[in-house]
């Protein structure tokens, strides 16, 4: 059989009209029909690439009834009269579908290699190939794609989960199924704020240098940070609650940043100084400032910031906040 049919005409019309006759026009499901509903996910899988025993089977995939319903169009018994009509490969795929007990299958998924499947029908385990593995996923992800597209509650209670399941198992779709899930499903996955961690400050940062020791003395003399020795002779610079961890450049711990590089940050120091202090401290330490005092707005609102440049090129900003005291540069 081939798909490279007119679009609007369905290839597998001989198949609809034997689901037909079964019911599936009259069996009630998220969409309308049984029967439109399997017609989508065939359609899903054939805009995602799928061969067409893959698709077949999406056609058919609720031919003897799923674990989540259980409504069937044939017996087990009549295996040999659906191979007749989509082929032997696309009738295994049905039955594999049909079969899956989906409590034991799914947390599987994703995890382990080979994924293991238990029976429902026969309360049996086997191990399906790995190209059936891929099928099997596919139409799962065109069967709950379709359902929770016209079925808004299971989209809320599901979502969520089924994109955790299809997320862990994206190695196993299709480029187009998993840009659907991502597309579909990705939207219930945003934390609740009251699950999301609250961040309240920031403990370090690390700076990848040139040379430590000479970072460290800029640091002391023009910013008044104090050097700390920790770990296995690791050194740092302690300011108020916070550090500023250092790495050699080409020593770098593990783990670190991607692209480590002298020169390459740019930090924003708070402090209660005034800004006309800050600048005479820096001409007496012969630092020319890169910019400032100039008007900027922080995490806690606006304040006033001057720009200096560290041994290695990093652009420092230091900053006064107007609530910290009376700055005369601030009028």
């Amino acid at each position: 059989m081939t798909t490279s049919r007119n679009a609007s005409v369905s290839p597998w019309t001989h198949v609809e009209d034997f689901l037909r006759e079964r019911g599936a026009d009259r069996v009630p499901h998220p969409g309308g029909t049984l029967l439109a509903h399997l017609a989508r996910v065939a359609r899903l899988l054939a805009e995602w690439g799928a061969d067409p025993d893959v698709q077949a089977a999406g056609l058919c995939h609720a031919a003897y009834g799923t674990d989540g319903f259980d409504a069937s169009l044939l017996a087990l018994t009549e295996r040999a009269t659906l191979a007749g009509l989509v082929g032997d490969r696309a009738e295994a795929l049905v039955r594999l579908y049909a079969g899956c007990d989906r409590a034991a299958v799914y947390p599987r998924l994703g995890r382990e290699r080979p994924v293991v499947f238990h029976d429902r029908f026969t309360g049996g385990e086997h191990t399906p190939s790995d190209a059936d593995l891929r099928a099997f996923v596919e139409i799962t992800a065109a069967n709950e794609l379709d359902v929770l597209a016209h079925h808004a509650d299971l989209a809320a209670r599901h979502g969520a989960d089924l994109y955790a399941l299809f997320a862990r198992s994206r190695d196993l779709l299709s480029a187009g199924a998993w840009a659907a899930c991502v597309r579909q499903l990705g939207p219930h996955t945003r934390p609740r704020t009251s699950t999301a961690p609250r961040i309240t400050g920031v403990d370090h940062l690390v700076l990848t240098v040139a040379d430590i020791e000479r970072t460290v003395d800029f640091y002391r003399r023009v910013l008044g940070m104090e050097p700390v020795t920790f770990g296995q002779g690791r050194r740092a610079l302690a300011f108020g609650a916070s550090k500023i961890n250092l790495h050699r450049a080409g020593g770098e711990l593990l783990p670190h940043a991607a692209r480590p590089t002298p020169g390459s940050a740019d930090l924003c120091l708070v402090t209660d100084t005034p800004q006309a202090q800050v600048l005479e401290h820096l001409a007496a330490c012969g630092i020319t400032p890169e910019e400032g005092p100039v008007r900027r707005t922080g995490a806690r609102g606006p304040f006033l910031s001057t720009y200096l440049r560290d041994p290695d090129g990093n652009l420092v900003e230091i900053s006064t906040y107007p609530d910290a005291l009376h700055d005369p540069a601030d009028g």
